[in-house]
């Protein structure tokens, strides 16, 4: 099998002596008989039209884009560029997974849309207006999370402590007039449950502390990380968030409370130093296999083309 991921995180989301997602892949791939390629949308251009319009105008590096059993695209809901990649080769027939466009990075619409299917996440309130926040107090019990409506990995995130600090940290959100998030942030602090999903299956789980000074455990580089055993319910959250986003594979952060688990994160593009270091198991072979999987099946619907049912009355 020819693999490709199609990525601007290749070569991101390592420890300190981890290896690069992309390059673990390439490597298990290669023991399990098949070919992964890691292309970078940015070296892809797209050319319509010309003398030839129905000339493939899909080109890597200066050459066609190569032929694969299987194109996974694991893009940021706002990367257009990787999404126009990915778009055109499914229009050309190119045997590719899509997943969903699942707005990871807009909490305003992540908060709307986990509400919607039932995911259990922390309590939020979307707010526009710093004086909103009178309304607002009785409900809260501090220290509070207050993030603006885009961006992760720390950017434009607080952890406020008391209500002056809220005003204060909502004049900042609310400037250009976008609505902000007010989140609960629940006990226990300092900890996580980081679930491993492959396919529909949860196939390690580990409980983390976080560093001194962090509320919540980091990518990599927590003190402590140790194989747990999950309930069915954690499991349940875990895999439905999963399926929110359509990923083969990925990382889900829950929060084990007494009212249940919560959802803190999913990662599209999981490192897998930490789950291999705690449990002494290589992930990326289950991950090859079930991309070659999954390429299987694509090459199979491609041979039996689309199925279109009998109505009721011509089945006989």
């Amino acid at each position: 099998m020819h693999l490709i991921l199609l990525t601007r995180f290749h070569s991101n989301h390592q420890g300190p002596t981890g290896t690069p997602l992309g390059l673990r892949l390439m490597a298990a791939a290669l023991r399990q008989g098949h070919t992964l390629t890691v292309i970078n949308p940015a070296e892809v251009t797209l050319a319509f039209g010309g003398v030839e319009n129905n000339q493939f105008p899909v080109s890597w590096r200066g050459q066609p884009y190569p032929e694969a059993d299987l194109t996974l695209p694991m893009a940021r809901w706002d990367d257009h560029q990787t999404w126009q990649i990915a778009e055109t080769l499914q229009s050309w027939g190119r045997r590719i997974s899509m997943h969903q466009r699942v707005p990871l990075g807009d909490h305003v619409s992540m908060a709307r849309l986990l509400a919607r299917r039932g995911i259990p996440a922390p309590r939020s309130w979307v707010l526009s207006h710093p004086d909103q926040l009178q309304i607002l107090l009785p409900e809260v019990r501090f220290p509070i999370l207050m993030r603006s409506r885009y961006g992760g990995t720390g950017r434009k995130v607080a952890v406020v402590q008391h209500s002056g600090e809220a005003f204060s940290h909502a004049r900042h959100l609310a400037t250009g007039g976008q609505p902000f998030l007010v989140q609960d942030l629940p006990e226990p602090l300092g900890e996580d449950l980081r679930l491993l999903v492959i396919g529909d299956r949860v196939v390690t789980a580990l409980h983390r502390l976080a560093p001194a000074g962090f509320v919540r455990p980091k990518e990599a580089g927590n003190p402590r990380a140790i194989p747990m055993q999950i309930t069915a319910e954690e499991a349940r959250v875990a895999l439905a968030a999963a399926k929110l986003y359509g990923a083969p594979f990925c990382a889900v952060s829950l929060l084990r409370t007494l009212q249940g688990p919560l959802m803190l994160e999913l990662s599209r593009v999981p490192t897998l130093a930490e789950f291999e270091a705690a449990t002494g198991q290589d992930y990326a072979t289950p991950i090859v296999n079930h991309l070659a999987e999954m390429a299987q099946r694509l090459k199979q619907a491609a041979a039996t083309g689309p199925i279109t049912p009998l109505r009721v009355d011509e089945r006989g």
